[in-house]
């Protein structure tokens, strides 16, 4: 069951307010899984350290994504303000909005909603 957040943001399309997300502060090593059917899409290891809000990664893991076209950015999104369109990422399985794959701080990065995810630390 997904609370009406995760509702929004995974089956809505919706994306969560800049630096909501717990998951945009973790340093652990670890996987991030689709919160909506739990398929390892993330490497910790891939993970971008960016200022602007959300959780970032150079990419995903394989074949786990499915990308689409989405309308406008919001304000204050990606480097281009001349950008009409942007690449929106879906879980490869159950079709979960992510979130998108933007020009941020002059890297092509995967911005995705921390809301989307789980983290899954390595055991030691």
């Amino acid at each position: 069951m997904l609370s009406p957040e995760e509702f929004n943001i995974l089956r809505e399309g919706s994306t969560e307010l800049p630096k909501t997300s717990p998951l945009r502060n973790e340093t652990a090593a670890g996987t991030y899984c689709c919160r909506g059917c739990d398929l390892t899409l993330y490497e910790s290891v891939w993970k971008v350290p960016l200022e602007i809000g959300w959780v970032f990664f150079s990419h995903s893991i394989p074949r786990t994504v499915l990308t689409s076209i989405d309308g406008q950015p919001p304000a204050g999104m990606g480097d281009d303000s001349q950008i009409e369109a942007m690449i929106e990422v879906h879980c490869r399985r159950c079709g979960s909005h992510l979130g998108h794959i933007v020009h941020a701080e002059k890297k092509l990065v995967h911005c995705i909603n921390g809301t989307s995810l789980t983290f899954q630390r390595n055991s030691a």
